[in-house]
């Protein structure tokens, strides 16, 4: 085994980083291997968490578990690079219409309805609520902040690995020849970069693509992250970012007109004052058939491992399971049934 690395870990995105964080936790010599695309869905994404989605007002799954954790991991990393990354606080909810707030009535603490919202800012002729506990995890900022790091550790390689031809595992290691390493494990952390992996070719990959504006909205003091169909972030000054679509059909990380026109039209349907549009960017989340993120090791090489499908909720289940896979890895802990690799 070579005597720098103990593991490699397969991508930095959310959750390459997340399995890195907890390798370096327990002082385990690993080296990340990375595109260093800028397109990549961690870095395009705003890193909104938040306890229920969609019309049905649906509590986020395994939210009190995760919540918790990715509030503790990232306050220690805020400790640990000196940078703020994560942003806690109630985000707003504004309803569609009547009928969303009926489903609402038979779900939320009414004492959280209608709590501070600007009539001048929000056309909300419905009310709305908070929506806590709820966070935002500035992505970049931690992406990079770990890239740092792991660089000045000698710990980062930029590289387009092909698991096809740079992985040979054997009964206990893996050799991986192009970078002259024999390493004990392999973590394949590569989003929809893992589509076409040829050691785990079974994962139900069903990728979406999503596009992000930043606008300059002068006037909007709202600091709270907004939620009505599209969402609306608050990331300094009068920055917001502003997404965001959902494409099964592009698997393109190019930005397009109509996905800038459904974001703007969605804004428009609730936010009275006037905008400009910054930037325009895009990415491809790695969703899976099964909704939920899949773990765990192959099942004839043990030193091959994967963590992928976090979809649009990367910041907030990056860490518990990043957590999870460590541990089955290294100490034998069992996985849950839920996401463990079939």
């Amino acid at each position: 085994m070579d005597r720098d690395f103990e593991f490699a870990v397969v991508g930095q995105g959310l959750a390459g980083t997340a399995v890195a964080w907890q390798l370096r936790r327990r002082r385990r010599r690993f080296l990340v291997i990375d595109r260093g695309d800028p397109h990549a869905a961690s870095r395009v994404a705003a890193g909104l968490i938040t306890p229920y989605t969609g019309r049905r007002i649906a509590r986020t799954w395994k939210l009190d578990e995760c919540f918790g954790a990715a509030v503790a991991v990232y306050g220690a990393s805020e400790a640990e690079t000196g940078v703020k990354l994560l942003h806690h606080a109630p985000a707003l909810r504004l309803f569609a219409d009547a009928a969303e707030r009926d489903v609402a009535r038979g779900k939320i603490d009414p004492t959280r309805f209608d709590r501070a919202i600007n009539r001048d800012w929000f056309a909300a002729p419905h009310g709305g609520f908070d929506l806590t506990p709820a966070a935002r995890l500035d992505t970049t900022r931690f992406l990079d902040a770990y890239r740092t790091l792991f660089a000045e550790q000698h710990a980062y390689r930029v590289m387009d690995f092909d698991p096809a031809t740079d992985v040979e595992p054997t009964a206990d290691s893996v050799r991986l020849p192009r970078l002259g390493l024999t390493v004990r494990g392999v973590f394949f952390c590569q989003g929809v970069g893992g589509v076409g992996n040829p050691w785990f070719p079974t994962v139900p990959y069903n990728p979406a693509k999503g596009e992000v504006l930043t606008l300059r909205i002068p006037g909007l003091g709202e600091t709270r992250p907004v939620h009505r169909g599209v969402w609306l972030a608050p990331v300094g000054g009068d920055t917001f970012l502003a997404g965001s679509t959902y494409d099964r059909a592009d698997h393109t990380p190019t930005p397009t007109a109509a996905g800038r026109a459904a974001i703007e039209a969605g804004l428009r349907e609730f936010l009275k004052l006037p905008f400009e549009v910054l930037d325009h960017r895009a990415g491809v989340r790695p969703v899976l058939l099964t909704t939920k993120p899949m773990l765990g090791v192959h099942p004839r090489w043990p030193g091959l491992a994967i963590l992928t499908g976090l979809g649009s909720k990367g910041s907030l289940y990056a860490p518990v399971f990043a957590a999870q896979l460590v541990d089955h890895v290294i100490d034998g802990r069992p996985l849950d049934a839920d996401v463990r690799l079939a």
